[in-house]
């Protein structure tokens, strides 16, 4: 639960929000899962009884990594009685153990739950290093490759990676631009209509900017902000490929590990093949040409983050009203962060943001005002 006063301040409407704490309760540690995402990285998911909490019933919660187990002291709490806590909608969180009772082991995976691969120790975090061959991982890639804010592919779902990855051998999202309407209309639930769709689709988001493919391309510790950075600052692929971590690390909002997981991606010989793959099919990854950008506005020089969902208008689209008057669109907030902007479903974005004290701008129709409209 939270309260917002709005008030005036310059011509410019101000949210200060007040946040009660986070609620707490105790349940039971059933199990824990291990999940392998779209990087490969494993994750531990622990299961327990079920609770209300926050007004949900909560049945899943967060575990970071076997290190955030040990230092909760959770490696022997299967069974015990655990504190969970939740606060701002963000996903549950367990503690730590209620007592010393003893439990059984959460036992450490040495394979891949999925495909088999031995795992790799990559500072806090495990990964399965089979790109090619593990068929969460993989589909989870292809999926992201082919998402609204990615490339775009219409109505591209999860299911039908499930499908051209059993079906079809699609391993990779260059084989996406490999298909043919002789391999998809051989498909279960594949009809004619369906597979001329789908392949016109794929053509469709060859012509896809940039900043939209690098971010499809799902480099590790970058998101949207991060990739249209890149594709504004180096203005073409062929220079982002050949950027130093030095050069990376000039960057605005980027750090030492952003920009070795950017420079590391880029000298995978998977990926690199992949993008060369995509190149020779004829995706064109150009970067947009840049508007004359504003120097008058509210918005002009600050950093300004958008979270959550927007009626009038979809993120992308308020991110480009909003560069065009001046602002620096931010993936992260910080305390160099100058507004954010919340829609419906605002999570943890606005939870720090109203924890820094950074100007929040909830109501739509003064952020139309805003941006002249």
């Amino acid at each position: 639960m939270s309260v917002t006063l709005d008030f005036l301040i310059c011509d410019l409407y101000i949210t200060i929000a007040f946040k009660f704490e986070a609620e707490e309760t105790t349940t039971i540690l059933e199990s824990v899962s291990w999940e392998v995402g779209r990087t490969g990285k494993i994750t531990p998911v622990a299961r327990v009884e079920a609770v209300d909490l926050a007004g949900v019933t909560v049945q899943n919660c967060t575990l970071n990594n076997m290190g955030d187990i040990e230092r909760k002291n959770l490696k022997f709490a299967l069974g015990t009685h655990v504190f969970i806590r939740r606060s701002n909608d963000v996903i549950p969180e367990i503690l730590g153990k209620v007592d010393d009772e003893p439990g059984g082991e959460i036992v450490t995976p040495t394979e891949c739950p999925s495909c088999g691969t031995p795992l790799e120790l990559r500072g806090a975090h495990l990964f399965c290093g089979n790109k090619l061959g593990c068929r969460p991982q993989t589909i989870g890639r292809i999926t992201h490759f082919s998402s609204r804010d990615a490339m775009d592919i219409e109505s591209f779902s999860i299911m039908t990676a499930e499908q051209l990855f059993d079906d079809c051998g699609v391993r990779d999202p260059a084989d996406l631009y490999a298909l043919s309407y002789k391999q998809l209309i051989g498909l279960d639930r594949f009809g004619d209509r369906k597979a001329k769709k789908l392949l016109e689709a794929l053509d469709k988001s060859k012509d896809r900017d940039l900043a939209a493919f690098l971010f499809a391309l799902g480099i590790p510790n970058t998101g949207k902000a991060t990739t249209k950075m890149l594709a504004d600052q180096f203005g073409s692929l062929s220079a982002v490929r050949e950027a130093t971590v030095e050069e990376l690390i000039g960057l605005p909002d980027v750090g030492g590990i952003v920009a070795e997981s950017i420079y590391s991606y880029f000298r995978d010989p998977v990926a690199a093949d992949s993008i060369d793959r995509m190149l020779a099919l004829g995706v064109k990854a150009e970067a947009e040409q840049q508007a004359v950008v504003r120097t008058d506005s509210v918005f002009s020089g600050k950093t300004v983050v958008l979270t959550g969902t927007l009626s009038s208008m979809t993120r992308d689209e308020a991110a480009k009203k909003l560069e065009a008057l001046g602002a620096k669109i931010s993936g992260s907030v910080s305390k160099k962060t100058d507004f954010v902007i919340a829609g419906e479903s605002a999570g943890s974005k606005l939870a720090k943001a109203r924890d820094l004290g950074v100007t929040v701008i909830e109501d739509e129709a003064e952020l139309a005002r805003l941006l002249g409209e």
